[in-house]
């Protein structure tokens, strides 16, 4: 087909000059399903079909793709004549985006939240009308959302909007009103949190506590800042991201240095050390040396603030413990020497001072410990979810709204917004006089493209297209999962496979045997453990073991021990292959506890595994 291109494009070029315009459109279609190609060429073929369209009369199809080409003028033009208001008002959006200046980019987005009002979208219309500069109408448009009835039952959605409302009521000086909308949306925050751990779902768990942590920055609100980011970490050490919970660890830290809060620093400090040699990592002494310099930091600080002696003496204590646990025999010697000199009872004192005399001889020494590197110290941006999940909700999973918010897009790659106009194309191509896709055929393949997409706001509305009755949709939707690296994905994928329609389930499974990604640990581990056949547990399993985290092959050792065939048999010869030649240590360690039938497994994986350390099991 790609030799074949410069002839079908000469052919479509041929239609259009001979006023065949229908038969030009046939075949630049054709070539646009091929999205892998060069931008010149690809964007030929979208001018090319843009005036097949014209010929046509195909106004909604010339806005989109003028929309893909960054064309804003001409596909505002031809939305406004297809009385298309909330595509007008998206194209605003979108050339604001890449104004080159605020100055030219505040009409453009109050414009557009104008368009998205007057269609209803006052979501769309709020952060529209924030970013221009106009927070009085973005407190209006999300006073709207609030009212909304659909938000009736929808916990987690009332708290987004009762932050959003907060934020612009203060910014608008109404102080006690925002107080209040922010301490309803906390609550209500860490009421729903509670219910998606509950439920297993850590990862909407985290966006609520990454909601609170927003809120204490933008409140001052340390407990508020401390309470988002420890349950953060506390969920990313669940999931088993190290590298993430070492960044949030140093993002919380960065910051409670600079509000000097060194006793809450100080005791991360130390948590973080206690985390990294629990996991692994060589950061633990870097972590444990930043600890006790903290310490002695929370004590100078609180003795200059003439807070009570006690307070002192320990974070000093505390500090000794660090330094004792690093072998820094001198620093021990300090501190203690430091203990002496507080106004403590005469024997303390007299004590501390026996204690210090004991290091006398020792002389300062480096300390081997490794920093986290500054490479990915980053600061993280956190994504506006206080937005997104509502702008989610509003679009309600219409996959041609969601298509037509990325194809203008420029922060998708163009492969990513080359698909979406595809799928467009095949919605305009398939929609009845309601408006609607009713094809089952076409809706499963609209499905499977959606997948194609690879990126997350394609999950909304392939939720949505999984409660159609037609099992070939939900195939079609079982069908894209397999291209959507996300943890939500399984919550699909899980529904899939209970499905009443066979080849529903066979594409679930599928779908279970493309998805191995760090993240994917958590939910495959639970199906292998809750689900009924035997080949769903199996295949999820095969999965499990291409990841190859530790993790993974700790919960393989499980199987191979507490499990029968056949899951047993397929933990052994996973086990055999493991691509992770930490897990040796951890083999022979079970090794060693094992005394039923398992024993013999674990040794022939020990003899037979390449690359192991050691030839003899027992050695």
């Amino acid at each position: 087909m790609m030799e074949a291109n410069p002839q079908i494009f000469d052919k479509a070029l041929e239609h259009l000059r001979r006023g065949r315009p229908a038969d030009a459109e046939r075949l630049f279609r054709q070539l646009l399903t091929q999205t892998h190609v060069i931008d010149r060429d690809w964007d030929e073929w979208v001018r090319g079909l843009i005036e097949a369209w014209r010929a046509l009369g195909r106004l909604r199809q010339i806005g989109y793709a003028c929309t893909y080409l960054h064309r804003f003028s001409e596909a505002r033009a031809a939305f406004e004549a297809d009385a298309a208001v909330v595509e007008v008002a998206r194209c605003h959006e979108m050339e604001a985006r890449v104004a080159p200046t605020p100055e030219r980019a505040r009409p453009l987005l109050l414009a557009a939240a104008e368009g998205y009002a007057t269609a209803g979208h006052h979501g769309h219309a709020a952060i529209a009308a924030a970013q221009g500069g106009d927070d009085a109408a973005a407190l209006r448009s999300w006073e709207r959302v609030l009212s909304d009835p659909r938000l009736r039952g929808r916990p987690y959605e009332q708290a987004l909007c009762h932050f959003n409302v907060g934020l612009l009521a203060r910014r608008c000086g109404d102080g006690d009103g925002g107080h209040r909308h922010l301490v309803m949306a906390q609550r209500l925050l860490e009421e729903v949190a509670d219910e998606f751990e509950s439920r297993g779902e850590r990862e909407r768990a985290f966006d609520c506590y990454a909601i609170v942590l927003q809120l204490g920055k933008d409140s001052g609100s340390f407990e508020n800042l401390a309470e988002g980011y420890i349950n953060c970490i506390r969920v990313l050490k669940a999931d088993n991201l190290k590298f993430y919970v070492l960044q949030y660890y140093e993002d919380f830290l960065r910051i409670a240095l600079e509000r000097e809060e060194f006793h809450a620093a100080a005791t991360v400090f130390r948590e973080a050390a206690d985390y990294a040699r629990r996991v692994g990592l060589i950061y633990d002494r870097g972590y444990m040396k930043r600890a006790a310099e903290t310490w002695w930091r929370a004590a100078d600080g609180n003795e200059r603030d003439g807070g009570a002696v006690e307070l002192t003496e320990n974070a000093y204590l505390a500090a000794i413990d660090c330094y004792n646990s690093l072998g820094d025999f001198f620093h021990v010697r300090e501190t203690y020497q430091k203990l002496a000199t507080l106004g403590l009872p005469d024997k303390k004192r007299q004590r501390y001072a026996i204690v210090a005399t004991r290091y006398a001889s020792v002389s300062p020494e480096p300390v081997d410990a490794a920093s986290f590197p500054e490479y990915l110290r980053q600061q993280h941006a956190y994504p506006p979810i206080w937005e997104l999940d509502l702008i989610e909700w509003e679009l309600d999973g219409d996959y041609a709204s969601v298509c037509g918010a990325i194809i203008g897009d420029g922060r998708y790659a163009d492969m990513i917004r080359r698909r979406a106009l595809n799928v467009l194309l095949a919605h305009l191509d398939a929609i009845g006089p309601g408006g609607t896709a009713s094809d089952d055929k076409v809706l499963g393949q609209i499905a499977q493209a959606l997948g194609e997409l690879q990126a997350y706001p394609a999950l909304r509305p392939l939720e949505r297209l999984f409660g159609h009755p037609a099992p070939a949709v939900r195939r079609g939707v079982m069908r894209a999962a397999r291209n959507l690296y996300f943890k939500r994905t399984f919550g699909l994928i899980t529904r899939g496979l209970r499905d009443e329609a066979k080849e529903v389930r066979q594409a679930a499974l599928e779908a279970v045997a493309a998805l191995h990604f760090a993240a994917a640990f958590d939910p495959l581990t639970r199906i292998v453990r809750e689900h009924d056949d035997p080949r769903v547990k199996a295949t999820a399993l095969e999965s499990l073991g291409a990841i190859a985290t530790l993790e993974a092959g700790e919960f393989l050792i499980e199987v191979l021990r507490y499990e029968g065939d056949p899951l047993r048999d397929v933990a052994r010869r996973l086990l055999t292959r493991f691509d992770n030649a930490d897990i040796f240590p951890i083999l022979r360690r079970h090794l060693e506890q094992e005394s039923g039938p398992a024993r013999a497994l674990l040794e022939q994986i020990l003899r037979g595994a390449p690359g192991r350390p050691n030839a003899d099991p027992g050695d």
